[in-house]
């Protein structure tokens, strides 16, 4: 079985500016692409893991997503850093709109993921999904995260090189 690294997109790739769906609008979180390189070089597959409500409310349409996907890929490949997947989301009732599992579901089946050696990195409470096995770290800075610490659900970092840091202790 695989192991993985999987990757919120809005506040972990790029910094969220909500409902972000052209390149030029991008502007790429300190530390990504160094966390990228070390989970390819550690045999982790890097998928990403987002929701994009801005479909269900016409901001932007599916294709929007897709072509934005296809160019931030382009861009990782361009420095010989390698996301294997995008997996995202646009509907609000959907078992693969985060918390729920359904997208990280749908990579396990997809690549043969033991989640119990992969871990998900997100910026929002909606980033802890609701399964069992990966562990969760989560960026402090775009959203309150005070309920996570609280119930201990997830593991808080300041930055992206913190959390590239405590991977390379435990790992």
């Amino acid at each position: 079985m695989k192991k993985a690294l999987f990757l919120d997109r809005d506040g972990i790739l790029n910094i969220d500016k909500t409902y972000i769906y052209r390149f030029e609008d991008i502007e790429w979180v300190e530390g990504i692409f160094e966390l990228v390189e070390y989970a390819n070089k550690n045999n982790f597959l890097v998928i990403v893991l987002t929701n994009q409500s801005g479909v269900a409310q016409g901001m932007y349409t599916e294709e929007d997503v897709k072509i934005l996907h296809e160019k931030m890929n382009k861009h990782f490949i361009g420095l010989s850093l390698t996301v294997d997947d995008w997996f995202y989301c646009t509907e609000y009732n959907s078992d693969r709109r985060k918390p729920r599992p359904g997208m990280m579901i749908d990579a396990q089946l997809k690549y043969n993921i033991d989640l119990t050696q992969s871990f998900m990195v997100g910026d929002k409470v909606s980033d802890i999904l609701e399964i069992s096995g990966p562990r969760t770290f989560l960026l402090r800075g775009n959203y309150p995260l005070e309920t996570v610490a609280k119930h201990h659900s997830a593991e808080i970092f300041n930055s992206l090189a913190e959390i590239l840091e405590h991977l390379k202790k435990i790992l």
